[in-house]
Protein backbone atom coordinates (compact mmCIF):
# COMPACT_ATOMS: atom_id res chain seq x y z
CA UNK A 1 0.00 0.00 0.00
CA UNK A 2 2.92 2.22 0.36
CA UNK A 3 4.56 3.89 -2.72
CA UNK A 4 8.81 4.43 -2.60
CA UNK A 5 9.06 7.24 -5.12
CA UNK A 6 5.85 9.09 -2.84
CA UNK A 7 7.58 8.28 0.74
CA UNK A 8 10.99 9.71 -1.02
CA UNK A 9 9.05 12.71 -1.86
CA UNK A 10 7.49 13.36 1.78
CA UNK A 11 11.08 12.86 3.02
CA UNK A 12 12.46 15.84 0.76
CA UNK A 13 9.43 17.54 1.83
CA UNK A 14 10.40 17.58 4.92
CA UNK A 15 13.00 19.45 4.67
CA UNK A 16 12.55 23.21 6.01
CA UNK A 17 9.33 22.91 7.39
CA UNK A 18 8.72 24.85 10.44
CA UNK A 19 8.02 22.63 13.79
CA UNK A 20 6.93 24.06 17.12
CA UNK A 21 8.55 21.64 19.77
CA UNK A 22 6.27 22.62 23.22
CA UNK A 23 8.09 20.23 26.04
CA UNK A 24 9.76 19.28 28.64
CA UNK A 25 14.28 19.75 28.01
CA UNK A 26 15.80 17.00 29.64
CA UNK A 27 19.74 16.50 29.95
CA UNK A 28 21.39 12.94 29.18
CA UNK A 29 24.23 12.71 30.65
CA UNK A 30 26.18 9.59 29.42
CA UNK A 31 29.37 8.72 31.93
CA UNK A 32 31.60 5.88 30.07
CA UNK A 33 34.09 4.45 31.75
CA UNK A 34 36.41 1.73 31.23
CA UNK A 35 36.25 -1.72 34.23
CA UNK A 36 39.18 -1.47 36.55
CA UNK A 37 38.58 -3.58 39.60
CA UNK A 38 36.21 -4.54 42.21
CA UNK A 39 36.81 -2.00 45.01
CA UNK A 40 37.73 -3.30 48.22
CA UNK A 41 34.90 -1.27 50.28
CA UNK A 42 31.81 -2.57 48.52
CA UNK A 43 31.23 -5.29 45.75
CA UNK A 44 31.10 -3.25 42.73
CA UNK A 45 32.94 -2.28 39.84
CA UNK A 46 35.55 0.93 39.95
CA UNK A 47 35.40 2.18 36.23
CA UNK A 48 38.15 4.74 35.08
CA UNK A 49 36.05 7.45 33.79
CA UNK A 50 37.32 8.24 29.65
CA UNK A 51 34.37 10.31 28.65
CA UNK A 52 31.54 12.62 30.11
CA UNK A 53 28.55 13.56 27.37
CA UNK A 54 25.66 15.61 28.29
CA UNK A 55 23.34 15.28 24.70
CA UNK A 56 19.59 16.89 24.03
CA UNK A 57 16.83 14.59 25.79
CA UNK A 58 13.15 14.69 25.97
CA UNK A 59 11.87 17.36 23.87
CA UNK A 60 15.50 18.12 23.44
CA UNK A 61 15.99 14.93 21.45
CA UNK A 62 12.78 15.89 19.24
CA UNK A 63 13.80 19.24 18.37
CA UNK A 64 17.36 17.54 17.94
CA UNK A 65 15.59 14.70 14.95
CA UNK A 66 13.75 17.33 13.56
CA UNK A 67 16.55 19.36 12.54
CA UNK A 68 18.61 16.25 11.90
CA UNK A 69 15.58 15.12 9.16
CA UNK A 70 16.01 18.91 7.30
CA UNK A 71 13.06 20.51 9.68
CA UNK A 72 13.45 23.30 11.43
CA UNK A 73 12.45 23.10 15.06
CA UNK A 74 10.89 26.04 17.39
CA UNK A 75 11.65 25.25 20.74
CA UNK A 76 9.37 26.67 23.22
CA UNK A 77 10.55 25.25 26.91
CA UNK A 78 12.29 26.13 30.55
CA UNK A 79 15.97 25.07 31.26
CA UNK A 80 17.41 26.56 34.73
CA UNK A 81 20.86 28.58 35.02
CA UNK A 82 22.99 25.82 35.78
CA UNK A 83 25.60 24.02 33.73
CA UNK A 84 23.65 21.18 31.84
CA UNK A 85 21.47 24.27 30.66
CA UNK A 86 24.24 25.75 28.99
CA UNK A 87 25.45 22.70 27.33
CA UNK A 88 22.32 22.29 25.65
CA UNK A 89 21.52 26.03 24.74
CA UNK A 90 24.96 26.07 23.07
CA UNK A 91 24.35 22.08 21.76
CA UNK A 92 21.04 24.04 20.32
CA UNK A 93 22.91 27.25 19.01
CA UNK A 94 25.39 25.11 17.20
CA UNK A 95 22.75 23.80 15.02
CA UNK A 96 21.20 27.58 14.20
CA UNK A 97 17.99 26.57 16.46
CA UNK A 98 16.54 29.95 17.64
CA UNK A 99 16.35 29.56 21.62
CA UNK A 100 14.52 32.84 21.91
CA UNK A 101 11.51 30.92 23.00
CA UNK A 102 13.43 28.85 25.89
CA UNK A 103 12.44 30.73 29.26
CA UNK A 104 15.47 30.34 31.84
CA UNK A 105 14.75 30.11 35.29
CA UNK A 106 17.08 30.54 38.13
CA UNK A 107 14.38 28.52 40.52
CA UNK A 108 14.54 25.45 38.54
CA UNK A 109 17.43 22.72 38.23
CA UNK A 110 17.27 21.63 34.54
CA UNK A 111 16.40 17.30 35.08
CA UNK A 112 19.05 15.51 34.01
CA UNK A 113 19.19 11.61 33.22
CA UNK A 114 22.96 10.70 34.46
CA UNK A 115 23.88 7.00 32.94
CA UNK A 116 27.19 5.08 33.90
CA UNK A 117 28.02 2.71 30.92
CA UNK A 118 30.90 0.37 31.42
CA UNK A 119 33.31 -1.10 28.83
CA UNK A 120 36.23 -0.51 26.72
CA UNK A 121 36.41 2.44 24.33
CA UNK A 122 36.04 0.40 20.82
CA UNK A 123 33.59 -2.27 22.45
CA UNK A 124 30.08 -2.07 22.86
CA UNK A 125 29.62 -0.20 26.68
CA UNK A 126 27.12 -1.92 29.14
CA UNK A 127 24.77 0.54 31.18
CA UNK A 128 25.76 -0.23 34.96
CA UNK A 129 23.21 2.49 36.65
CA UNK A 130 21.12 5.15 35.90
CA UNK A 131 20.00 8.23 38.25
CA UNK A 132 17.86 10.96 38.20
CA UNK A 133 18.40 14.72 39.16
CA UNK A 134 14.53 15.73 38.92
CA UNK A 135 12.96 19.02 39.80
CA UNK A 136 9.44 20.21 39.14
CA UNK A 137 8.79 23.48 37.05
CA UNK A 138 5.95 25.88 39.12
CA UNK A 139 4.65 27.89 36.37
CA UNK A 140 3.42 31.84 37.75
CA UNK A 141 0.27 32.75 36.05
CA UNK A 142 2.90 35.83 34.29
CA UNK A 143 4.71 32.92 33.00
CA UNK A 144 1.72 31.11 32.16
CA UNK A 145 0.47 34.26 29.42
CA UNK A 146 3.97 34.59 28.36
CA UNK A 147 4.02 31.01 27.29
CA UNK A 148 0.40 31.49 25.81
CA UNK A 149 1.67 34.14 23.64
CA UNK A 150 4.99 32.28 22.24
CA UNK A 151 2.92 29.52 21.16
CA UNK A 152 -0.12 31.40 19.30
CA UNK A 153 2.61 33.37 17.56
CA UNK A 154 4.98 30.35 17.18
CA UNK A 155 2.02 27.63 15.84
CA UNK A 156 1.13 30.71 13.41
CA UNK A 157 4.07 31.01 11.65
CA UNK A 158 4.88 27.17 11.70
CA UNK A 159 3.57 24.24 9.80
CA UNK A 160 3.10 21.91 12.68
CA UNK A 161 3.22 21.48 16.62
CA UNK A 162 4.51 18.56 18.82
CA UNK A 163 3.65 19.07 22.77
CA UNK A 164 6.23 16.26 24.76
CA UNK A 165 5.44 16.29 28.55
CA UNK A 166 7.59 14.30 30.74
CA UNK A 167 5.97 15.50 33.45
CA UNK A 168 8.52 18.28 34.80
CA UNK A 169 5.64 20.94 35.11
CA UNK A 170 6.93 23.41 31.74
CA UNK A 171 4.01 21.73 29.51
CA UNK A 172 0.36 21.77 30.93
CA UNK A 173 -2.70 21.51 29.31
CA UNK A 174 -4.17 24.40 29.77
CA UNK A 175 -1.33 26.15 27.92
CA UNK A 176 -0.86 23.70 25.69
CA UNK A 177 -4.44 24.12 24.52
CA UNK A 178 -3.15 27.55 22.70
CA UNK A 179 -1.79 25.09 19.96
CA UNK A 180 -4.75 23.21 19.07
CA UNK A 181 -6.98 26.56 19.56
CA UNK A 182 -4.86 28.35 16.55
CA UNK A 183 -3.49 25.81 14.78
CA UNK A 184 -6.58 26.26 12.00
CA UNK A 185 -6.02 22.64 10.36
CA UNK A 186 -2.17 22.35 11.33
CA UNK A 187 -1.37 19.31 12.77
CA UNK A 188 -0.87 19.00 16.75
CA UNK A 189 0.65 15.94 17.72
CA UNK A 190 1.43 14.81 21.37
CA UNK A 191 3.48 12.55 23.72
CA UNK A 192 2.73 12.39 27.03
CA UNK A 193 4.43 10.07 30.06
CA UNK A 194 1.77 10.66 32.17
CA UNK A 195 -1.03 12.36 31.50
CA UNK A 196 -2.03 11.10 27.52
CA UNK A 197 -5.87 12.23 28.20
CA UNK A 198 -5.14 15.67 29.30
CA UNK A 199 -4.79 17.32 25.69
CA UNK A 200 -8.08 16.48 24.62
CA UNK A 201 -8.26 18.01 20.65
CA UNK A 202 -4.67 17.11 19.69
CA UNK A 203 -4.71 15.90 15.48
CA UNK A 204 -2.64 12.38 16.93
CA UNK A 205 -0.75 11.17 19.72
CA UNK A 206 1.96 8.77 19.58
CA UNK A 207 2.26 6.93 23.05
CA UNK A 208 3.97 3.27 23.74
CA UNK A 209 2.01 0.18 24.64
CA UNK A 210 2.58 0.53 28.72
CA UNK A 211 1.48 4.58 27.94
CA UNK A 212 -1.41 3.67 26.04
CA UNK A 213 -2.65 0.75 28.37
CA UNK A 214 -2.42 3.03 31.60
CA UNK A 215 -4.42 5.55 30.06
CA UNK A 216 -6.83 3.30 28.85
CA UNK A 217 -7.21 1.37 32.07
CA UNK A 218 -5.90 -1.79 31.33
CA UNK A 219 -3.17 -3.50 30.53
CA UNK A 220 -0.86 -5.11 27.48
CA UNK A 221 1.09 -7.61 28.73
CA UNK A 222 1.84 -9.52 25.91
CA UNK A 223 0.91 -6.86 23.28
CA UNK A 224 -2.56 -8.98 22.39
CA UNK A 225 -3.12 -8.37 18.65
CA UNK A 226 -7.33 -7.95 19.93
CA UNK A 227 -6.86 -6.01 22.75
CA UNK A 228 -4.45 -3.27 20.69
CA UNK A 229 -7.54 -1.97 18.88
CA UNK A 230 -9.60 -1.42 21.55
CA UNK A 231 -6.76 0.67 23.65
CA UNK A 232 -6.01 2.96 20.49
CA UNK A 233 -10.23 3.64 20.36
CA UNK A 234 -10.38 4.69 23.85
CA UNK A 235 -7.77 7.01 23.44
CA UNK A 236 -8.98 8.24 19.88
CA UNK A 237 -12.14 8.90 21.79
CA UNK A 238 -10.79 10.32 24.37
CA UNK A 239 -8.70 12.89 22.55
CA UNK A 240 -11.42 13.16 20.11
CA UNK A 241 -8.12 13.11 17.81
CA UNK A 242 -7.73 11.83 14.11
CA UNK A 243 -5.40 9.09 14.76
CA UNK A 244 -3.54 7.24 17.28
CA UNK A 245 -0.06 5.91 16.99
CA UNK A 246 0.68 3.51 19.37
CA UNK A 247 4.80 2.08 19.33
CA UNK A 248 4.75 -1.37 20.29
CA UNK A 249 8.97 -2.22 20.56
CA UNK A 250 10.05 -5.43 18.30
CA UNK A 251 6.23 -5.45 17.44
CA UNK A 252 6.19 -2.42 15.58
CA UNK A 253 3.31 -0.01 15.18
CA UNK A 254 -0.49 0.17 15.62
CA UNK A 255 -2.12 3.38 13.88
CA UNK A 256 -6.03 3.67 14.39
CA UNK A 257 -7.17 6.21 12.28
CA UNK A 258 -10.63 7.99 13.21
CA UNK A 259 -13.84 6.11 12.06
CA UNK A 260 -11.50 3.19 11.08
CA UNK A 261 -13.18 -0.21 12.15
CA UNK A 262 -9.25 -1.81 13.29
CA UNK A 263 -5.64 -0.52 13.46
CA UNK A 264 -3.43 -0.51 10.52
CA UNK A 265 -0.48 -2.82 12.22
CA UNK A 266 2.90 -1.93 10.77
CA UNK A 267 5.67 -4.17 11.62
CA UNK A 268 8.76 -3.05 12.74
CA UNK A 269 12.11 -1.79 10.57
CA UNK A 270 15.10 -3.90 10.50
CA UNK A 271 16.09 -6.33 13.09
CA UNK A 272 14.53 -6.44 16.87
CA UNK A 273 18.22 -7.26 18.08
CA UNK A 274 18.50 -3.46 18.99
CA UNK A 275 21.34 -1.64 19.93
CA UNK A 276 19.69 1.12 22.60
CA UNK A 277 15.69 2.28 22.94
CA UNK A 278 17.26 5.72 24.67
CA UNK A 279 14.92 8.50 23.17
CA UNK A 280 13.74 6.23 20.10
CA UNK A 281 9.92 7.57 20.92
CA UNK A 282 11.06 11.00 20.61
CA UNK A 283 12.83 9.75 17.41
CA UNK A 284 8.97 8.15 16.16
CA UNK A 285 7.20 11.54 16.74
CA UNK A 286 9.40 13.97 15.93
CA UNK A 287 9.30 12.20 12.40
CA UNK A 288 5.69 11.51 12.26
CA UNK A 289 5.51 15.30 13.01
CA UNK A 290 7.69 16.65 10.39
CA UNK A 291 5.98 14.05 7.69
CA UNK A 292 2.37 15.59 9.01
CA UNK A 293 3.71 18.43 7.97
CA UNK A 294 4.89 17.66 4.86
CA UNK A 295 1.41 16.51 3.64
CA UNK A 296 1.97 12.85 4.60
CA UNK A 297 -1.08 11.14 5.27
CA UNK A 298 -1.62 9.10 9.07
CA UNK A 299 -0.49 5.67 7.70
CA UNK A 300 2.33 7.77 4.88
CA UNK A 301 3.51 9.69 8.67
CA UNK A 302 3.32 6.42 10.50
CA UNK A 303 5.52 4.48 7.95
CA UNK A 304 7.82 7.03 7.85
CA UNK A 305 8.38 7.06 12.10
CA UNK A 306 8.54 3.56 11.82
CA UNK A 307 11.87 3.43 9.38
CA UNK A 308 13.25 6.08 12.01
CA UNK A 309 12.52 4.07 14.69
CA UNK A 310 14.24 1.11 13.62
CA UNK A 311 17.47 3.15 12.32
CA UNK A 312 17.54 5.24 15.98
CA UNK A 313 17.68 1.66 18.27
CA UNK A 314 20.44 0.87 16.54
CA UNK A 315 22.47 3.47 17.75
CA UNK A 316 23.83 3.47 21.51
CA UNK A 317 22.72 6.38 23.64
CA UNK A 318 20.17 9.49 22.84
CA UNK A 319 20.46 9.27 18.75
CA UNK A 320 19.33 11.26 16.20
CA UNK A 321 18.19 9.60 12.55
CA UNK A 322 19.21 12.44 9.36
CA UNK A 323 16.73 12.97 6.40
CA UNK A 324 19.70 10.69 4.26
CA UNK A 325 19.08 7.85 6.70
CA UNK A 326 15.35 7.66 6.02
CA UNK A 327 15.89 8.11 2.33
CA UNK A 328 18.24 4.95 2.05
CA UNK A 329 15.84 2.91 4.41
CA UNK A 330 13.11 3.95 1.50
CA UNK A 331 15.48 2.94 -1.09
CA UNK A 332 16.26 -0.46 0.46
CA UNK A 333 13.06 -1.20 1.72
CA UNK A 334 11.86 -3.87 -1.29
CA UNK A 335 8.31 -4.62 0.42
CA UNK A 336 7.34 -0.88 -1.70
CA UNK A 337 5.53 -0.31 -4.53
CA UNK A 338 7.32 1.87 -6.90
Amino acid sequence: MFSRSRLLQLTEAMKGKLVVVYGDIVADRFIYGTPKRISREAPVLILRQYKDDILLGGAGNAINNIASLGGLPVPVSVLGSDVPAQTLLDRLAAQGIDCGGILRAERYATPTKVRILGGMPHARRQQIVRYDIEDAFEMTAAEEEQFRDVLRDAIGMSHAALISDYGYGIVRPQVASTLTRFAHGKPVTLDSRYDLLGYPGVTAATPNEEEAAAAAGTSLWNGEEEKIGEVALTLQQGLDSEAVLITRGSRGMALLERDAREPLLIPVYGTDEVADVTGAGDTVIATFTLALAAQASFAEAAKLANYAGGIVVMKMGTATVSNDELAHAIERDEDLNA
